[in-house]
């Protein structure tokens, strides 16, 4: 019973073979292929949509037998047809777009190339877009009809075309609020780009002085959900309570944008947009006093300099009512201070006597939004009486 079973599937098989043999329609040998997906770039290069068929010994593919079509999803079709193309030995038939709404939208934008023959039997139909918009994402497909002495029959290929934009630079350079920023204030920093598609992300840097590598602030940690037909991504990502110190004075804070179609060999040379030097406000610290020649201890006669500087914004140095540096002086066994004229912390002390021995205190001031301050540093000189001649030879 069981080698009868064997029999009956041998002339099973052995029946569809004929089969094949003699009626073609049956056995559709004709082949069509494109690749699966596809990736466009908008404003870069053209992406070619290339359909791939064959035809077997007794099959032929007629005058608009071949055509690239789109999926409609408003339509009642399921795919609408934007080009039909000719083969090579189709004499006085050419290759044309729709006439439809759609057809003439990628004819203003597209080319449509001769059917080449690409190796035995097999034909290769392109059309070329060349203009790409983010509608253009979806599904596409070739379709190829085959005639034979039996009849006829279609086969397709399907292609997914995916649109990718890259990152762009931040529509405006970040602006500190508030503007006027005193040392402990909180600060909020905003940015707002189109991150691309897929969307990318926006990160934050901070540049400072005398300082080649930037700190990175952090970054949006939200992206958005893919959506059809959409390409602009525009998001806006802040820093909203950066608590602001004097180390941040004159630091450039930095908002950059990348994805996976913009990405520099650094994050933060992405496309950016930078602020404007900021100044921290802060009022001044410690004087530092420097002595030339750098002792405290004197002859008579000696001359002397002695330069003080203290950091804060605004500074000191600015020499007016409210920012400026004061020397005064302090005898050795008094009170009383006497205010020495000094250029701009710069003072110079010539012929000093044992008389001008004491404290040099300066002082420096700042001030800012009707607040001032103020921090004095000292620095005490001694002056011995100098050596007579006489003294100078006994042994």
């Amino acid at each position: 019973m069981a080698e009868y079973g064997k029999i009956i599937v041998r002339q099973r098989i052995l029946t569809l073979f004929i089969c094949c043999l003699l009626v073609r329609n049956y056995c559709k040998a004709g082949t069509v292929t494109t690749k699966s997906t596809l990736t466009a770039r908008i404003g870069f290069h053209p992406t070619d949509f290339e359909c791939t068929y064959t035809v077997d010994a007794d099959e032929n593919v007629h005058a608009g037998d071949i055509s690239w079509q789109i999926e409609n999803t408003t339509g009642s079709e399921n795919f609408e047809t934007l080009a039909e193309f000719s083969p090579p030995d189709a004499h006085g038939k050419h290759n044309q777009f729709a006439s439809t709404a759609t057809g003439s939208d990628f004819k203003s934008r597209s080319v449509l190339y001769d059917v080449v023959n690409s190796g035995v039997n097999t034909f290769t139909a392109v059309f070329r877009l060349n203009e790409i918009r983010c509608e253009d994402e979806g599904n596409y497909r070739c379709v190829v009809g085959f005639s034979t002495s039996s009849g006829s029959y279609t086969k397709s290929s399907n292609v997914s075309l995916m649109v990718t934009v890259p990152a762009e630079k931040p529509y405006r350079a970040p602006v500190p609020l508030p503007d006027v920023i005193e040392e402990g204030t909180k600060v909020q920093f905003s940015c707002t780009a189109n991150v691309g598609k897929p969307p990318g992300n926006i990160k934050w840097w901070r540049f400072k002085p005398n300082k080649a590598v930037p700190d990175h602030l952090g970054e949006l940690s939200t992206t958005p959900t893919m959506v059809e037909d959409v390409c602009v991504y525009n998001l806006t990502s802040s820093i909203l309570a950066y608590t602001m110190s004097r180390n941040d004075d004159q630091s450039v804070f930095r908002c950059s944008v990348s994805n996976d179609l913009v990405k520099a060999d650094k994050d933060y040379d992405n496309p950016h947009e930078d602020t404007k030097t900021i100044r921290v406000l802060y009022k001044v610290g410690s004087p530092i006093i420097e002595v030339t020649p750098n002792k405290t201890e004197f002859t008579a006669g000696s001359f002397v300099i002695l330069s003080c500087n203290a950091n804060g914004y605004p500074s000191p140095l600015i020499d007016n009512h409210i920012n400026y540096l004061l020397w005064t002086f302090t005898p050795h066994g008094k009170s009383d201070d006497v205010i020495l004229i000094s250029n701009n912390g710069l003072l110079s002390l010539e012929n000093l006597q044992h008389k001008d021995s004491g404290r040099y205190t300066c002082t420096a001031h700042n001030g800012f939004n009707g607040k001032t301050f103020s921090s004095s540093n000292h620095v005490d000189l001694s002056i011995h009486p100098g050596k007579t001649e006489n003294q100078s030879n006994v042994c």
